[in-house]
Parts: structure tokens; sequence; C-alpha cells
């Protein structure tokens, strides 16, 4: 998908440059032509893969496990075998359009709902439930204003979005996009006719998502706000089509187009078309273990909105999460796992599976405890290593991958080694900075906020010492520094000064190295909980001093480690406690029980 995007990008930037790295990463917008024809060229040139269309009615099974899917393809129904099947249907389950009072029986616009599905995963024993979600009116770009609103540009320095590209590999200039705002007219209006939106007239029953409210749900629960900021947001490369970002609504087509033309910027806007609400099926995540698999159907695994996520990245991250673990399970592998530490992927799998979700899960940075360990900077160092255990990963990518890590490792390694003292301090006044008392390192002055790479790169060429010739015995004079030389840098450490990835892990490895450690510390006493395992018929009910809470929600859920049992709502570190030490007693019980 990254790769994709660096070839099919409308506009990159920065997004939480204003934050701490934690919430600091990359947001692109993508052609909706040529993105997905990029796709269509990639899938049929991907080996080991048929790409069949049609509609599933239903999972076949043999004897409790997955044992092929009935669909049709070209009026036909047809069975296929296969020991492994992964859902990921969207808004497609029993879908529900709404556009004002119109109710429209579709997954999306276009697109036809399907119900066989759902009918099987009741038998099956899944918890079904109603969620909403929504999405904007498109505008026609010739019919907007935009002198006189805030343009964001794109950020051509931001880089690429896959770390095999050094840049993005778009052969044109990239678009910006424009903020606005709503006005006091487009409040007075959506109050007006707040009866005609689906979600206020009751039409609804669906749950929609927190985070990514419609407008007129913002503007009857952020009363006190005299605006709310909208995004116009350029859809195609050579198109008309304009999205607008933060005007998610179910009201009907001339309301919508009333309420856009009191929008600075959108006085004379038409409209492309209409925003809608979706409603839609999902299943209980909490029936799912940590690779995504059906705890009541081994082979089946489930992903996305179905779960109960919004979006794009949620689906995305459980995608390749399922698609990998239904993989190794076809062919008898042992299941890979995200850790929470380790990845957003597995911070959000984890919630699903163990807390469950009562409105549309958003992926936001603070559900992650160790954050400052899950920057966008290492992605490819958290992750790369598994893609290459488990075969997804190139000869290509690997050799990237190697490279950066030893040009970080190097660099590190010459930052702490390189020592500067007080003889320096002059220097270091010079150049703006306070001086230092005792030997330090490079690495440590970088821990100050002002104190760059490039502060300690221009310290070391400047302030390579000369020795002044001195006896070294005992009582004799030692060796003294006098003089401070410009000297060339290592040709290693010129190459790595300039890459711009590099740049980036070594300046923060020094600025957050305390918070670092000591997350990494948390992590670690988090791994080993998640490393107790939980055998999967154990009986709650017969382990005298749990609570009457823990004791019901355990049994539900049946968490697979103690780590997941710890994050269960509800669950007491009492409980946690205890279940451990029996856990460990059992342990060492079967341990002497076993024969010599």
């Amino acid at each position: 998908m990254a790769v994709a995007t660096d070839y099919t990008m409308t506009h990159v930037r920065r997004v939480g440059t204003g934050k701490g790295p934690a919430v600091q990463t990359l947001r692109a917008h993508v052609c909706k032509i040529a993105y997905p024809a990029y796709m269509q060229r990639v899938l049929p040139n991907e080996p080991n893969l048929m790409v069949i269309e049609g509609r599933v009615e239903t999972i076949l099974t043999v004897n409790g496990k997955v044992a092929g899917l009935r669909a049709t393809v070209c009026g036909e129904e047809i069975d296929l075998q296969t020991r492994a099947v992964v859902l990921t249907t969207g808004t497609f389950l029993n879908g529900l359009c709404h556009e004002g009072t119109k109710q429209t029986v579709a997954a999306r616009q276009g697109d036809q709902a399907v119900f066989g599905l759902s009918a099987f995963l009741k038998d099956l024993g899944v918890r079904i439930r109603r969620f909403k979600t929504g999405t904007t009116p498109r505008v026609k770009l010739s019919t907007l204003n935009l002198e006189g609103l805030e343009e964001l540009g794109s950020e051509d320095e931001a880089g690429a979005l896959s770390f095999l590209h050094d840049r993005p590999l778009v052969e044109r200039a990239l678009y910006g996009c424009w903020q606005t705002r709503t006005s006091e007219s487009t409040h007075a209006l959506i109050r007006e006719r707040l009866h005609e939106s689906a979600m206020y007239s009751g039409q609804i029953e669906g749950v929609g998502p927190r985070y990514c409210p419609s407008v007129e749900d913002k503007i009857v629960r952020f009363a006190d706000k005299e605006s709310h900021p909208i995004f116009l947001e350029i859809e195609e490369w050579d198109g008309e089509s304009v999205y607008v970002q933060g005007f998610s609504t179910s009201l009907p087509a001339e309301t919508q187009l009333d309420a856009l033309r009191t929008v600075p910027g959108m006085e004379q806007v038409e409209m492309l078309r209409p925003g809608y609400a979706v409603e839609y099926d999902m299943a209980d995540p909490t029936q799912l273990d940590s690779v995504l698999m059906s705890k009541l159907l081994p082979g089946l695994f489930l992903a996305g909105q179905l779960n109960g996520t919004s979006g794009y990245e949620e689906a995305a991250g459980q995608g390749i999460v399922a698609g990998i673990n239904a993989a190794q399970f076809a062919f008898g592998e042992v299941p890979v796992e995200f850790p929470r530490d380790n990845s957003f992927i597995g911070v959000m799998v984890d919630d699903l599976v163990t807390k469950g979700v009562e409105d549309p899960y958003r992926m936001l940075t603070a559900r992650a405890e160790h954050r400052l360990l899950l920057r966008h900077d290492n992605a490819d160092q958290r992750l790369t290593p598994l893609s290459r255990t488990i075969g997804l990963c190139s000869d290509r990518r690997w050799e990237r991958f190697e490279k950066k890590m030893a040009e970080v490792e190097s660099g590190l390694s010459y930052l702490q080694e390189t020592k500067v003292g007080s003889r320096h301090s002059p220097v270091l006044e010079q150049m703006g900075h306070g001086p230092v008392a005792n030997t330090t390192s490079l690495f440590e002055l970088m821990k100050r906020p002002e104190f760059g790479l490039e502060d300690a790169l221009r310290l070391a060429q400047n302030c390579s010492p000369s020795v002044e010739e001195g006896g070294g015995g005992v009582g004799e004079q030692s060796p003294r520094m006098t003089t401070c030389t410009p000297q060339p840098l290592p040709s290693k450490v010129e190459h790595w000064s300039w890459v711009e990835d590099v740049r980036v892990q070594l300046e923060l490895a020094a600025k957050y190295d305390g918070y670092i450690q000591q997350q990494s510390r948390n992590a670690e006493r988090q791994r080993k909980l998640d490393a107790m395992r939980i055998p999967e018929e154990f009986p709650y009910s017969e382990l005298k001093g749990l609570s009457y809470e823990t004791t019901e929600k355990l049994s539900r859920l049946r968490p697979g480690t103690i780590g997941q049992a710890s994050r269960v709502p509800g669950v007491r570190p009492s409980d946690i406690a205890l279940l451990i030490g029996h856990l460990r007693a059992r342990a060492q019980n079967s341990a002497v029980s076993q024969p010599a």
C-alpha cells in the first residue's frame, strides 16, 4: 500500500509536528483513479494469487472447521475448498444507506449489500450488533472560490511512505488542500433542519463513531463552538471531485447543498454526490483470538469494519494480521502475534479482542502505553525482521534495511565514543551552547534540547584535539590537551549524517534516551505477563478468591495470556496476582509429577 501510495499520491504532509515524535507521522492523499489502477496492475503479477470476483453466500464447514466457501460467480453457484477464510466485509453485511428519509439497501453507493454471511455468523453463535458510519459530500472543484482560504501545501521534503523509497515517485507536482470553517449560518441552518437528519430523526439505530462525528452531531454536541474546521481535498489528478473533510452527514441532498453554500469559499458550490450514512452488521471482536481467528470456528478469520473498527488504517492493519495468520493456519505453521510494545497494529488487535468495542474503534496514539517505542521513523526497525522471518520481505527490502541499521549503529557508536570535556567549553560557547564541566560524549550532549546532530558533528570536526607530548609514568606529567585543530569527519560519518532516516533515528535516540529506556523496561515487564499462557479451558469458577466480575469476564472472553487478562476492563490487579500464583503452582506440580 505504501509503495502504491508513493506512485499515486496527490498530497503529502507531516502531521503532529507540534507534538512529540510518538505522534508525528506522514499523511498522504492518493488519486482515487490512479491508486486502484496501480493495484489492478500489481495483483495479476503476484505469484500464487488467483483473483475471482463473485458474491460469497456462506462458509462451508466440516467437523467444526472451515472447509470452503460457497459463492455466486457469473451467475453460477460454485464451491471452493479451503482450510482458511478471511472475511473483510466492511459495510456490506446487511448494509443500509441513509440520506435524509431516503433509505437504500446497499453497502455503499453503487454496491449491493449481502445477507447470507450475517445469517451464517449468527448461526455460528457470533454476537452481531449494528454500527453506523458515514461519508461526506463530493463537490466540483471548478465551483469553489479558493482565494482567501488557507492553503496547506504538500511538503515534498516529507519523503516517501514506503521505506523502499527515498522520495515519492509521482512525476508531477503535488496538490495542496484548503482549510475553511463552518459559519454561524451553517449551524443555524442545520439546527433548523436537524429533524431531517437520519441520525436525529431516530431512523438510524446503529452506533456511530465517537471520534469522527457527523457535522450535525458536532453542532449538537459542541454547541459552544462558533465553527468547525473543514478541509477541501482534491481526489483525482485530472478530475473535478473534491472531498469535503469534516462534513460527514446524513441530511437530505438539498439540505446538504444549502449548508455547504454557507461555508466560506463554497458559496456557489455544485455537489457531485451527496454524503450519506451507512448502517451495517458488525461482529463482537471479543470472540476472536489474538490473531483474529474465530474462537467458534477454527480457520475463520475476521478483519476490518466487521470487527467494529472505523476507517482505512484500522482495516488495513487487521487485514495483514488476518491474512498472514490465515496462511500460517492453512500451512499448519505457528501463528504470528503482534505485541503491544512492537506495533500500533498490536495495540489495536489486543484492544479489540480483550476490551471489545462500544462504538467504532479508532486507532489513536493515546491508546498505546509504549507509544514512544512505536514511532513512524522506526516502523521498519520494529517490523522488517518479523517480515523477513515469515517470508514477506524481499531481498531488496532486507538489504536496504540492513544498510540503514548498520549506518544507525555506526552513528550511535561514533556519538557515544567521541568525548568532549571542559577544554571544549569555549568552542561550545562560540556555537551558542552552554559549557561542560566534565568529560562527556557527543551522545550525552545531544540530550540537550537545543543541541542537535549538526551541532555534534560541527563540534567533532572543529574540536579534534592535539596532544602535547609529556610523560605518562608515575609522578610524571600526563599528556595534556592544548589546541583544537579542525579535522575532517570520518567518511562513514560524512555519509550517515546527511541521510534523513538515519539522522532522525540518531537525534531521537539521544533526545529521548531516558524515556525510551523507561518504556523499554515497562514493556519488558508486560512482555513477561504476555508470555504466561492460560490454558484454553481454565476453570476460573473453581479458583477461590477471584471476584465475581473477574470470573464472569475471563470465563466469557477466554484470554490466552496473563497479559491479556490483565487488560480486560474490570479485572483487579489482586485477581491477576492470584491467577499468576495459581498458574505457577500448577506448573511446578506438573513438573514434579513428570517422570525423570
